[in-house]
Formats: C-alpha cells, sequence, structure tokens
C-alpha cells in the first residue's frame, strides 16, 4: 500500500472521529459542521481508491475534491460564524436548517457551487477572524478552531513548501494537515 493511500485514509478517519465529536453541539450547528466534515472524508475516502488502484473513481474523487474545497469550507465558516450568534440561531433553529436546505439543493441544482479563489479566501478569511473572536471568547474552546484554521490555512498555501523542506509527498503533508485541521473542528464544536 502507498502512502498516498495512508495518507487519504487518515484523512477519512479523522473526519470520523471528527463527526462524532460533532455530534455533541447544539442543533442546527452541528449540521454545518458536519457537512464540511463529511465533504472531505468522503473526497478522502474516494482518494484512497483512487490513489489505491481504482483509477476509474478518478472524476468522482476530483468533482469531490472541489465540493469539499468550496461547499465543506463554506459549511465550516457557517458553523463558526452560527457560534457566534448562537442564541439567534438556536431560536430560529429549523428555519435555518430549512434556509440552508434549500440554498444547498438550488446551489447545487443550478451547478454554481464552485467557488472562485478569491470568494473561497474571502471565506476561509472570515472563519479566521471567527476563530479570533472565539479566542478572546472562550480560550478554552477557541484554541482548537484557531488550529483548525492554521492547518487548514497551512495545507493550501504551504504544504508544498514542507514536502521540499521534510522530503515528502506533497499530498501525505496536504492531507496530514487536514486530517488535523478536521480533528480540531471536531474538538472544537464539541466543546461548544
Amino acid at each position: 500500500m502507498n502512502t498516498l493511500v495512508i495518507f487519504e485514509i487518515i484523512l477519512a478517519v479523522s473526519a470520523l472521529v471528527s463527526l462524532v465529536l460533532i455530534r455533541r453541539t447544539y442543533f442546527p450547528m452541528n449540521l454545518f459542521w458536519a457537512v464540511g466534515v463529511l465533504s472531505i472524508g468522503g473526497a478522502a475516502g474516494l482518494g484512497a481508491f483512487v490513489y489505491g488502484g481504482f483509477t476509474d473513481l478518478k472524476p468522482y474523487h476530483s468533482l469531490a475534491s472541489g465540493f469539499a474545497g468550496s461547499v465543506g469550507i463554506a459549511s465550516f465558516t457557517v458553523g463558526a460564524v452560527g457560534g457566534i450568534f448562537s442564541r439567534q440561531f438556536h431560536k430560529a433553529g429549523w428555519w435555518i436548517v430549512l434556509l440552508a436546505i434549500a440554498t444547498l439543493s438550488s446551489v447545487l441544482l443550478l451547478d454554481i457551487w464552485r467557488l472562485t479563489e478569491e470568494v473561497r479566501y474571502g471565506v476561509i478569511g472570515l472563519l479566521a477572524l471567527s476563530a479570533i473572536y472565539r479566542l478572546f471568547i472562550n480560550a478554552a474552546s477557541g484554541i482548537f478552531l484557531v488550529l483548525g484554521v492554521a492547518m487548514l490555512v497551512i495545507a493550501g498555501l504551504s504544504s508544498g513548501w514542507l514536502a521540499t523542506q521534510f522530503g515528502v509527498e506533497q499530498l501525505n503533508i496536504y492531507h496530514a494537515l487536514l486530517a488535523v485541521s478536521m480533528l480540531s473542528f471536531g474538538i472544537f464544536a464539541s466543546k461548544e
């Protein structure tokens, strides 16, 4: 078994562990965290099959990876911002879920779910601002959100540099950093 498969499996398992931790947070924010974790975990599961030799799944893995990079990251941001406005989100409960399902359905049906790079940076910036705010409000749980965002940003921007420094494949570094990010998001959500 090659190392790409191993690191994809590690990412998929960390997404599953994070999903178990996320169920402890309040409704409806746990649904947004779950969409983000499941999208990344699903892409990692498909990636394990692709790098394991099932090359027919490569288009699905590419599609799932793009979905995780757009809708998954946006879901994390909605979950983090929702934590800031938890009282309002908790009171609105089902209305937020209904609006989110309607939005997600229309985005998927119209095939407009791919975020541009600039919009993705904006979404991650909003996630980072939410993390910094949570760090000042409740440092015990906010540190995990900051760690998750930091690992997400480092995975996206510095995995190539880290790979050359340590002589490891870039995708392995990327998947390891994403795995730490998923676990951090799960721990944060469980402490909400």
